[in-house]
């Protein structure tokens, strides 16, 4: 096993790739009671048109698809079944699908060998007919009715919509009613055998266990399978403009609270960094601005505009960052009004940046206390970098107040959308 040290908080990372291809890391803290273990495909939502061979034909599938075969992965020929196998063995598992990939999971504290045996076959054999396919759209198209009247579901579904022209990113990752019904039992066995191949997947144990028996009891069970040559797929490419598809709207639904999303669409080619970098400044600039411990949030909250800190996210697409900031409140036009304020004339100071570093160094530093939160970030860095990062604190570190206000002067602000649900 190759050892992958992480600087700077004296933690190793084992790694080994296995002869059919699939990829294996492994984190030991012997401080803990529990075990965490993910097994994902680089499979997800965005992935609707490939093409395999030479022939440079791309195929398109229904969005939603990713999530639908998901849901039929976990659902076994021959009993026991995913979640039965695990509540008796005393873990729990889980799945679930976002833009660019699929993982399954458990957690457990006894058992850890055999429930990792148990999760890499379930996941390794797809049982599908044409009736427990039909019959899942159903369940699916209830799970859609569900999300469409989830107000949080239905803004960040908005959000994407009206800032996103081209790229896939901008459709839902569980697909509408019409699209799942146009699924095909021929379609996801074509696209299970496309991307659920050992080349295309990794798996993630986090947790107490012992490294070599771990990985002895993963390569037997993958010896004992045979697996066709892989051949990755060709992944179509979308050229996004910097443009706003949508600059504001407003929509009525079934909300208690109405809800605001104020989104910068941010073209990462005018920065010449990391990626990881510029994700990092600009979490830095957004918190300096709206963060829980900046003026404006204690503003805000003494003249009764907000009543909790604005929240921040990042959408990574690839050609563009999509930066969010939400809240909740009748007041929502003042909110609006007193962020486009707070967007000009923008200055900060070393000592506000050292401050934000020392923050996020601490807070490196204790994620590897909490063994999810280590697999979260080494599947974060496979599916984004294809590597882990060994440095984030030495980035983090290198961090200056002359790139962060150049960084700054690069974000173009009236790159913005704005959406509003209100009742």
């Amino acid at each position: 096993m190759k050892k992958i040290t992480i600087n700077h908080v004296n933690e190793d990372i084992y790694y080994e790739k296995l002869d059919n291809g699939l990829k294996v890391y492994l984190y030991v803290n012997k401080n803990m009671h529990s075990n965490y273990v993910t097994f994902t495909t680089k499979y997800g939502s965005i992935n609707n048109e490939f093409c395999l061979g030479e022939d440079g034909k791309f195929k398109k599938v229904p969005n939603g698809i990713a999530h639908f075969l998901e849901h039929k992965v976990f659902v076994q020929e021959n009993d026991p079944q995913p979640e039965d196998y695990f509540a008796q063995s005393g873990g729990v598992c889980n799945a679930y699908t976002t833009f660019k990939n699929t993982t399954y999971l458990f957690s457990c504290c006894d058992n850890v060998y055999n429930n990792v045996s148990f999760l890499l076959d379930f996941v390794q054999n797809l049982y599908l007919t044409e009736e427990n396919v039909e019959s899942e759209k159903g369940i699916i198209t209830q799970e859609i009715n569900m999300c469409n009247d989830r107000p949080a579901d239905l803004l960040y579904d908005t959000i994407r919509k009206n800032t996103i022209k081209n790229n896939p990113f901008k459709e839902s990752i569980i697909g509408t009613v019409d699209e799942v019904n146009s699924i095909t039992k021929k379609m996801l066995e074509n696209c299970y055998n496309t991307f659920y191949h050992p080349g295309n997947m990794f798996l993630v144990v986090t947790g107490n266990f012992d490294k070599d028996e771990m990985l002895k009891v993963i390569k037997e069970n993958q010896d004992s399978k045979e697996f066709k040559l892989f051949i990755k797929p060709k992944l179509k490419k979308y050229k996004e403009f910097d443009e706003i598809v949508v600059d504001r709207e407003i929509v009525d639904c079934n909300t208690n609270i109405p809800k605001m999303a104020y989104n910068i669409k941010i073209n990462t080619s005018k920065f010449d960094m990391d990626k990881r970098k510029l994700s990092i400044y600009m979490f830095i600039i957004f918190n300096l601005l709206f963060g829980d411990t900046s003026d404006f949030d204690e503003d805000m909250k003494s003249r009764g505009i907000i009543t909790n800190t604005l929240y921040y996210n990042l959408l990574n697409i690839d050609s563009h960052f999509i930066i969010t900031l939400t809240n909740s409140g009748d007041k929502y036009e003042e909110l609006i009004e007193e962020i486009e304020k707070q967007l000009k004339d923008i200055k900060f100071t070393q000592s506000e940046l050292e401050r934000k570093k020392k923050v996020l160094i601490s807070n490196e530093i204790f994620s590897y206390e909490n063994i999810e939160m280590v697999n979260e970030m080494i599947i974060d860095n496979i599916i984004f970098d294809d590597k882990i990062e060994t440095d984030v604190i030495g980035i983090i570190e290198s961090l200056n107040i002359d790139e962060l206000n150049d960084v700054l002067s690069k974000i173009d602000f009236s790159k913005k959308s704005i959406v509003i649900l209100r009742k």
